[in-house]
């Protein structure tokens, strides 16, 4: 096109510039364990707070796409006979286009203790009126272990059960209504606490529901 003189020819551009993706780099998790008697079923870890994942015994697992700067990395699901060294937590620097690795040594040289079942008590004998609500008292346990949850049943000894599972240790309660009978009558009243491996324990204590006290 030929122009005049006096004649002005715009051009327009329109330019764009988006916020480029903030850098990342790589974290590598990084577990190498010792020992005649290492844990069977690995360990997990967990970033910043995260959902854990596992990881095995001696393995490395690099994450991608991580943002740089400063990360904490927490190992869990240590058996009780091993030790980490340095502890089970590492801060590690992620730079950019590059990796940071924490590196957990453990080292597992003795089998695990047994696991101990629960210590429980019934508490002493009880005594409750005919159609009254009987009310379970002195009942407990512990556990050496702190094997939590626990499986708690109380058997009334009439052929009903109650069953509900706890995270915490001390007093047992419930309550029942035994039936209403014409002659007084006596119940063996079984208290069963099973950990979170199998093992259980349990109390046992006499009811006496009578027709007057």
């Amino acid at each position: 096109m030929i122009l005049a003189p006096s004649q002005t020819v715009t051009a327009s551009y329109t330019v764009s510039c988006p916020t480029p993706p903030p850098p990342t780099g790589s974290l590598a998790v990084t577990t190498s364990t010792s020992g005649a008697t290492p844990d069977p079923d690995g360990y997990a870890f967990a970033v910043d707070g995260a959902t854990p994942q596992p990881i095995a015994d001696n393995q490395t697992i690099t994450l991608t796409g991580v943002a740089t700067g400063s990360h904490t990395v927490v190992l869990s699901g240590i058996a009780a006979n091993c030790t980490v060294s340095g502890g089970t937590s590492q801060t590690v620097n992620v730079p950019a286009g590059g990796t940071g690795t924490a590196s957990f040594s453990v080292s597992c040289p003795t089998p695990p203790p047994p696991n101990q079942p629960p210590v429980v008590t019934a508490g002493s004998d009880q005594v409750v009126l005919v159609g009254a609500l009987f009310s379970l008292s002195g009942a407990g346990f512990s556990d050496p272990d702190h094997d939590a949850p626990w499986t708690v049943t109380i058997d009334w000894g009439d052929g009903l059960s109650t069953t509900f599972t706890t995270s915490s240790e001390g007093s047992i309660g419930g309550s029942h209504s035994y039936p209403v009978t014409i002659l007084a009558h006596d119940y063996l009243l079984t208290v069963t606490v099973v950990d979170a491996h199998g093992a259980r324990t349990s109390a046992t204590k006499t009811v006496h529901v009578v027709l007057g006290l």
